[in-house]
């Protein structure tokens, strides 16, 4: 059985708040609420939140916990930030539950399992605790009415879209595409812009998958292996998740391989394969500001009674080439750095809230 690591992080963390960007805050408009006109009128000190997460080992979640911390640094309130140390979705879910005998002004969830979170976070909301659902689409019957993700569809054509401009007209072959955890809503979505973009813009070439790439680091090392042994006469190779960055690099690497290697979210391994050409292009679904933007949302609603919005806020997804990567190292490498970077973006996006909102029957 393992062990289950809690990280919390409780208080101000050396992050000061500027007077300017509280009055920014306090002043922009949101749609109706799923958590009502209860919230709101609150010291820092009174207020207590949460989130949970898939993992604390993996970037994807990694980053969306350091948006999260980072609101809370700025709004100077109590948070906790917790996960298990390795994929476990049944020690998540308990973590959860855990969390909501006390972070009772509001839950942000990040799951790869969320028909598990279905009743506990049901029963979060029955009891009044505002939830908001995190990077993977609802579970019906939650009664959640706020999701914070970037467009999968949208970045998986974005990954394509640079494949094929860097694809001889004259290539020949197919595009492998791996999923690192089969059935999750929004790898599925990716693989699905993949798939279309290659369809309308390259019909010659056949996207096949998606195949099982697995999540563990030295399982889907050899689940790429043996894809790549398998389908020699592929042009590109693209996994929709994070630890294909490393495995494609290094296999083409080693295989000293003319074809197209990419994957999704952010790793140092990733970064590097980037910066030296090994792997053209790396695309981050902005994990961080989902943090940020569920986090910001439950504090706003407690500390002002500013009303969550209801449907799927969308926060886009970034295309990182060998153009722009030094400068997202520049910017993952501290908090700080990543708040600074992220703040214009974060500032735009609250300025105009409605802008961000669609109806949550089109999360994808």
């Amino acid at each position: 059985m393992r062990h289950v690591k809690m990280f919390s992080i409780l208080g101000s963390v050396s992050v000061v708040m500027a007077l300017l960007f509280l009055a920014a805050c306090g002043g922009s408009s949101t749609p109706a609420s799923n958590a009502g006109t209860t919230g709101g009128q609150k010291s820092p000190s009174d207020i207590h939140v949460g989130f949970v997460s898939e993992t604390s080992s993996l970037n994807f979640a990694s980053e969306m916990a350091a948006g999260a911390q980072y609101a809370a640094n700025q709004y100077h309130v109590n948070a906790q930030i917790v996960a298990p140390p390795n994929i476990d979705d049944q020690a998540a879910v308990k973590l959860f539950q855990d969390l909501t005998r006390n972070a009772r002004d509001g839950i942000a969830v990040e799951t790869l399992a969320p028909n598990l979170f279905a009743r506990p976070e049901a029963d979060a909301v029955k009891a009044g605790i505002p939830i908001i659902a995190i990077d993977t689409t609802l579970s019906p019957g939650t009664n959640i009415m706020t999701y914070v993700g970037n467009d999968n569809i949208a970045a998986g054509a974005m990954l394509a879209q640079a494949a094929i401009e860097r694809l001889p007209k004259t290539a020949k072959g197919n595009v492998v595409v791996g999923i690192d955890t089969p059935g999750v809503p929004v790898l599925v979505y990716r693989f699905q812009g993949i798939q279309e973009e290659f369809k309308r813009l390259r019909p010659d070439l056949q996207v096949l998958g998606p195949f099982d790439s697995k999540q563990e680091p030295q399982q889907n090392f050899d689940a790429w292996n043996n894809l790549i042994k398998a389908h020699p006469e592929g042009v590109a190779y693209l996994g929709v998740g994070d630890a294909d960055n490393a495995s494609l690099a290094r296999l083409r690497q080693a295989n000293h391989g003319t074809y197209l290697t990419a994957a999704f979210d952010l790793n140092p391994v990733g970064l590097q394969a980037v910066v030296d050409g090994t792997n053209f292009a790396i695309v981050d679904p902005e994990h961080f500001l989902k943090g940020y933007t569920a986090m910001r949302l439950l504090i706003e609603h407690a500390m002002n009674g500013k009303a969550i919005p209801t449907g799927w806020w969308n926060t886009g997804a970034l295309l990182i080439t060998q153009v722009n990567v030094q400068d997202i190292i520049a910017r993952q490498k501290s908090l700080e750095t990543k708040g600074k970077f992220y703040q214009p973006i974060i500032d735009k996006q609250f300025a105009n809230p409605t802008a961000q909102i669609k109806p949550l029957e089109q999360a994808k």
